[in-house]
């Protein structure tokens, strides 16, 4: 579970540090900053996982604009494998160029992997230093996307994977295409890929049949997924639907073909139960865009109980009064502001503030009474 984020000199975080449960809720006006939690935390992941080179991911203008620093600073905990990991992240921007500052990774306060801009330190399971060599280019890229997994170092790899299984999303209906070239382990930030995740997932059976049992009772005449094939590499995302009372006559829609609503419904669930119980962190930007009442609710409430079970972790930004005062029945919540050219600055919010003015928290949100100005 992610335990605590640091991140500065990125947009408007500054020396920003936030602490978390397994469920978090993020709340506050438009350019408050909390879609950029999400950004940071996503490059992070890109970068630990290879996909990309640090020229790609980091990029100078993303600095903050009223400081004149060139190196932007990233820490992540995580508590996982029987213990604690810090991962220390320095990116430098020098005359439109980036490049790796240093890279750290610790367990239980122990050192796993240690470069400092020159030198490479990578260490065993049992804190043992191996010697090993690397070309100049791995200022370009994490040391740990490089490192191939070794009976060793299982410590690094699993956090390699564990990285891997942050869900980073806003859900857009309208991007979400039916067709599918190959696999893809992980879903884009827009979820356009969603047919070809799925695809990858679909091969643990016993998640799909969760995914159609749960999608059976909210979507009305549901039956199954299939992939229609149209080459050896193209596969269409189809979904059957029953006519009749008994299901006996059917009909197969493209997933094009569906509305946002069912589609985000299809994504919501999909995602939710397809990670329960194997160490995800969901992080989903207003979930409730598309859907109805009746349709968000029963999935928040789902959502809720796997997360009080640890079975999976959730970082949620929403604008939705019920998802709002539902959530902040714990204290679980982060208002998030910041004022022109200054840093963000997060406050804690419980349902205490509720009680003690006897209206829900959205509607002291709503009127701007949840803090007063300073």
């Amino acid at each position: 579970m992610l335990k605590r984020i640091y991140i500065d000199n990125f947009r408007g975080l500054v020396n920003f540090e936030m602490n978390f449960d397994s469920i978090n809720l993020f709340l506050g006006g438009n350019g408050t900053g909390k879609s950029t939690v999400f950004e940071a935390l996503r490059r992070i992941q890109t970068f630990v996982s290879g996909d990309a080179k640090v020229e790609e991911i980091f990029k100078s203008s993303d600095c903050t604009r009223w400081q004149t620093l060139q190196v932007q600073r990233f820490e992540l905990e995580i508590a996982g494998n029987d213990g604690n990991y810090k991962y220390e992240l320095a990116i430098e921007h020098n005359q439109e160029k980036s490049y790796l500052n240093s890279e750290r990774l610790l367990f239980d306060h122990q050192l796993l992997l240690n470069f400092n801009g020159l030198d490479i330190q990578i260490f065993r399971d049992d804190y043992s230093e191996i010697t090993s060599r690397f070309p100049s280019m791995i200022w370009s890229e994490s040391i740990i996307s490089v490192l191939q997994p070794r009976s060793d170092r299982a410590k690094m790899h699993w956090f390699k994977i564990r990285m891997e299984r942050f869900i980073i999303v806003q859900v857009n209906p309208s991007l979400m295409v039916d067709d599918s070239k190959k696999e893809a382990k992980r879903l884009t930030y827009k979820m356009d890929n969603f047919a070809s995740w799925y695809r990858y997932i679909s091969q643990d059976q016993g998640k799909v049949a969760q995914v159609i049992n749960i999608l059976k009772t909210v979507l009305d005449g549901f039956v199954s997924f299939k992939f229609e094939q149209f080459s050896e590499e193209y596969r269409t995302l189809k979904l059957r639907f029953s006519t009749n009372a008994d299901r006996t006559k059917t009909i197969d829609y493209s997933f094009s073909e569906l509305s946002d609503g069912q589609k985000a419904v299809i994504a919501l669930y999909t995602i939710l139960y397809c990670t329960e119980s194997e160490d995800y962190t969901l992080c989903i930007d207003e979930p409730e865009n598309f859907l109805a009442l009746p349709e968000i609710q029963p999935w928040l409430i789902q959502l809720y109980d796997f997360c009080i079970d640890r079975k999976i972790q959730a970082l949620l930004i929403s604008h939705h009064p019920v998802l709002i005062n539902y959530l902040l029945a714990s204290p679980i919540g982060y208002w998030f502001e910041r004022q022109s050219n200054a840093p963000v600055r997060v406050k804690p919010i419980s349902n205490q503030e509720a009680e003690n003015s006897g209206l829900p928290i959205s509607e002291l949100i709503a009127r701007g009474w949840l803090y007063d100005p300073e």
